[in-house]
């Protein structure tokens, strides 16, 4: 056993890092993973390993990823005698996760808030996604990863246009360690098979989508005339012809809807990567 002193550790609030230390939250999120004993789970910003633990209660093998080096070490030294754990330093959106799980894997975490949407953006879009996440995030962060008619953003779009979502139960801020000023949610995020053909729609879908949210409180006319460079009469009357209201607010559009308007405003190539600018 390790008998060096440890330095202090400090929680980062430009990486965006509230360490969950609540052992019962722990072992909910562990549960609602709902995973076979076996199953392949990357943790991304492992921290103290408390949630780590949780995971390997289930029988999971869990590769652990956390950035901070002095919390790898602290890791390495608590799970150095355990099975079924490897524990991983780096900065999970630059490092080749399928490869480091030995395959299909599922994603279970704690998610700092400075990257959590886009590292799920990045995983739904991803050419070998995860087979599930299930992550802990920002509750509005959340609110737009499961928006229903009505209250759709851009992240609603893209995301959902990947995979099936749903919110599983809140966490409060006492949970955390430092207290952050948010809730938390925790979400449970399938991603679906998509072919070819559905990947290219659902780019050209979030193309359009992004520039119909980035003037979200002008009608679709306005945004998409400003956004596609086109006159607003030629483009309300191209929304009519597919029977889409031209006077309707993006957040109100489901995703078959986004295709009709795609196809009566014939756009086929999107500007950017689907996560590109995602809120």
């Amino acid at each position: 056993m390790s008998t060096a002193p440890r330095a202090p550790f400090r929680p980062s609030s430009r990486r965006g890092q509230n360490f969950l230390v609540d052992r019962a939250v722990q072992r909910r999120i562990a549960s609602a993973a709902a995973l076979p004993p076996g199953a392949t789970v990357v943790e991304i910003g492992a921290g103290t390993g408390n949630l780590t633990e949780a995971l390997l209660a289930h029988g999971l093998r869990v590769t652990a990823v956390e950035i901070e080096e002095t919390l790898v070490a602290r890791l390495r030294d608590r799970f150095r005698n355990r099975d079924h754990v490897q524990i991983v330093s780096g900065d999970a959106r630059r490092l080749d996760l399928h490869k480091l799980a030995g395959g299909p894997f599922h994603v279970v975490a704690n998610l700092p808030y400075s990257v959590g949407t886009r590292l799920v953006v990045s995983f739904v879009t991803a050419a070998k996604p995860p087979r599930s996440l299930t992550v802990l995030l920002q509750r509005e962060v959340a609110r737009r990863l499961t928006a229903r008619l009505g209250d759709m953003a851009l992240l609603s779009v893209i995301v959902q246009s990947y995979a099936r979502t749903r919110r599983v139960f809140d966490v409060p801020p006492e949970a955390f360690r430092p207290r952050p000023k948010v809730v938390s949610t925790l979400v449970r995020i399938d991603p679906v098979r998509l072919s070819e053909t559905d990947i290219a729609s659902a780019e050209a879908r979030i193309a359009v989508a992004r520039h119909a949210f980035a003037q979200t409180r002008k009608k679709l006319r306005n945004s998409l005339a400003a956004g596609l460079g086109r006159r607003e009469p030629e483009v309300g009357a191209a929304l009519e012809a597919a029977g889409i209201d031209p006077g309707r607010r993006p957040q109100t559009l489901a995703l078959s809807e986004w295709d009709q308007v795609v196809a009566a405003l014939e756009v086929t190539q999107p500007t950017e990567p689907p996560g590109g600018g995602a809120a």
